[in-house]
């Protein structure tokens, strides 16, 4: 007698249920349950650490690639980096960008707090308004950058590439004020394109028409309260939506829906990666390393080395770095971070930048610009250089000179 031997991952009706896995490829719809962190599962043990939008984004996800961004597994591209770009250039884009840290601050001294610790004063800042963040070491070092909202009298927000909960509560003795880490509670969206104004319209949701860029105001999107904002790295007209971790997918949803009859689609890292380096964005942890982790001390860079000294106001009180930095301001910066454009189509062949013969900097980001057609790049230069405005290269690993435009960031002007 012979017996039957049955697959037991194979379900009766031919349905292949084997997969442990929602990266193991098609097969059945992702199971929740994917992605949800089990009770008595230790901390250490988890290996995908998911935003509010995971799900969302692992059902438009078409390639199966993924990134790393703050821990958080965000997707890398939906499609194809030349579907995906042409949307956000022509059309719309819409991103997933809730890794990025929110602090909430509040008190009765948060704005002497804060003008203690940024750069430049928040005081005369209106409510619903916001401006970049600079956070600066003793040494005039950036700690890190983002942006700062005033949402209420006694109450602001800094949104921040990284977190630096532990030197913040620090900064923070001698003063009433509270601090709370919200990334948790606060997702995020971005909206950006010629025509994400369109996406809006036909999702029903109203924006004031006086609406300018760095200012902010409460909206309802599906019925569920959203916090929109004018900003965002990726250059043009650019949306942020912040909203309930728990509407964020209806909210997504709401918006690709809507959003379709136009074009919009939603784009991953890498092409959010090419848009901010057109917009000339520097990025902590690529461009330059924070003053709290830069385990060289040149790594740490000045607010002046990249090129944000109008975000310094060294004619007001005492500040974090303000010594160091007015110093810097009246010798002059020795570095400073720059734009290049160069004729190469294959941008992983880039190298050292140099001057005639001379070593003169390095590159530290670069990417085929597709509206552009050429590579663009941004690099770390030495400041006495950049008394020739020709006369660069970048130095190929075969020990090619290939000539280099320096340039105005941003790479890419919008109207």
């Amino acid at each position: 007698m012979t017996e039957e031997v049955t697959d037991p991952s194979v379900a009766e009706d031919g349905i292949d249920v084997s997969r442990d896995s929602p990266l193991n490829g098609p097969g059945v719809a992702p199971d929740p349950a994917w992605f949800e962190q089990a009770a008595s599962e230790p901390p250490y043990a988890r290996h995908v650490l998911t935003t509010p939008l995971h799900l969302e984004a692992a059902d438009e996800n078409r390639t199966n690639s993924w990134t790393e961004w703050a821990g958080y597994t965000v997707a890398q591209v939906y499609t194809s980096v030349e579907q995906e770009y042409d949307a956000l250039r022509t059309r719309a884009g819409l991103s997933d960008i809730s890794p990025l840290t929110k602090i909430r601050l509040a008190g009765q001294e948060v704005i002497a707090y804060l003008d203690r610790l940024l750069t430049r004063s928040v005081a005369d800042m209106d409510i619903n308004r916001s401006a970049r963040a600079i956070l600066c070491d003793g040494q005039g070092q950036v700690i890190t950058e983002g942006v700062v909202f005033r949402l209420d009298e006694e109450e602001f927000r800094l949104v921040l590439r990284s977190s630096t909960m532990d030197w913040l509560r620090q900064s923070a003795k001698g003063f009433d004020v509270q601090l709370e880490d919200v990334s948790g509670t606060i997702a995020g969206l971005s909206l950006a394109g010629p025509m994400a104004d369109n996406v809006f319209t036909l999702a029903g949701v109203e924006i004031p028409a006086d609406l300018e860029r760095h200012q902010g105001c409460w909206v309802e999107l599906g019925g569920m309260p959203v916090y929109l904002s004018r900003t965002g790295m990726l250059g043009g007209c650019e949306y942020e939506l912040w909203c309930d971790p728990a509407d964020a997918s209806i909210v997504w949803r709401r918006l690709l829906s809507a959003g379709q009859t136009i074009g919009l689609r939603p784009i991953g890292a890498a092409v959010r990666d090419i848009a901010r380096i057109e917009n000339g964005i520097a990025l902590e942890g690529v461009d330059y390393q924070s003053a709290a982790t830069a385990v060289d001390p040149s790594d740490a860079l000045s607010p002046y080395d990249l090129c944000l000294g109008g975000c310094v106001d060294l004619d007001r009180s005492v500040f974090n770095g303000k010594l160091a930095l007015k110093k810097i301001a009246e010798s002059g910066s020795t570095s400073a971070l720059v734009a290049f454009e160069c004729d190469l189509t294959d941008a992983s062949s880039m190298g050292p930048v140099c001057n005639g013969e001379k070593l003169v900097g390095r590159l530290t980001s670069y990417v085929w610009s597709p509206t552009l057609q050429c590579t663009i790049a941004l690099g770390l230069v030495e400041a006495s250089a950049l008394g020739a405005s020709d006369g660069f290269s970048i130095k190929t690993p075969a020990g090619q000179n290939i000539p280099a435009k320096l340039t105005k960031r941003p790479f890419l002007r919008f109207s």
